[in-house]
Formats: C-alpha cells, structure tokens, sequence
C-alpha cells in the first residue's frame, strides 16, 4: 500500500551515524553494495533509509501531509539531525493511488503551506507517486 515516506541517502558513514543517535526505527535500511529487494536493477549504488511519515494509505494528501507534519515536528531532534548529516538526497514521498476517471481525468492534490514550509526549512524535497487505481 502507499503512504508517505522519508527517504534519505548518502555516504554510509552518514547513514551509521544516524542509525546510531537515533531514536527513530527506520523502516528499511539499505547498504552501497548490497542488492536491493529488486535484484535485476544491480548492487545500490548508495546507502540510506526509509522511514514512514504517515499511517494513511493512498488516497488523501492532505492527511498524509498533516500526520507526515505531525511526525517531523515530533521528531525534530532527528530531523535537524538528517539536515546537520548533510546527506546528498533527502526526500518525502507521497505515495497516491491514481484517482483520474473518464468524468474527472485531472484531479488535483494539494499540500498545505505550513506542510511546504516546513519540508523546505529541513531541506527536504517532496515527490509524489502514483500506483494505478485503489
């Protein structure tokens, strides 16, 4: 199912040294080097980790955008701590069903400013993928 994701890569040395002063359990670890859950795509080029944002699977990105707030606020000693690491791509990803239908082929989403705000200030990038209809 998807949901919203904090996706972090960089050095391994970084990813250690957060594994290390974090409280935060991530919710896949990976390793420059080893095979990923898709082995046809080759060895990761980069460490990183995932950690998920929201519990709302999908559909809304509103409510994915408040729970992902909530939890970054939450955890803002390890936020500021992926900002300080200075890892070389730190994205959250909005993971939607595509809800596009014959009578409405262009819906739109929409993330609240303070949501924007906030991402931007802990330089994080946001992305948004699609997985076909629910």
């Amino acid at each position: 199912m998807p949901e919203c994701v904090l996706r972090i890569a960089g050095s391994t040395e970084k990813v250690k040294a957060f594994l290390r002063q974090s409280r935060i359990e991530p919710t896949a670890v990976y390793w420059r080097g080893e095979y990923g859950h898709l082995k046809s795509r080759g060895p990761n080029r980069i460490s990183g980790f995932n950690i998920s944002l929201s519990g709302s699977h999908g559909t809304s990105v509103e409510k994915q955008a408040r729970q992902a707030q909530a939890f970054l606020r939450k955890h803002e000693d390890e936020m500021a701590l992926i900002k300080s690491l200075g890892f070389k791509h730190a994205t959250i990803d909005f993971g939607l069903y595509d809800l596009a239908t014959e009578t409405h082929p262009w819906p739109s989403y929409r993330l609240p400013a303070s949501f924007v705000q906030l991402a931007g200030a802990l330089g994080f990038e946001i992305e948004l993928s699609f997985y076909g209809t629910p």
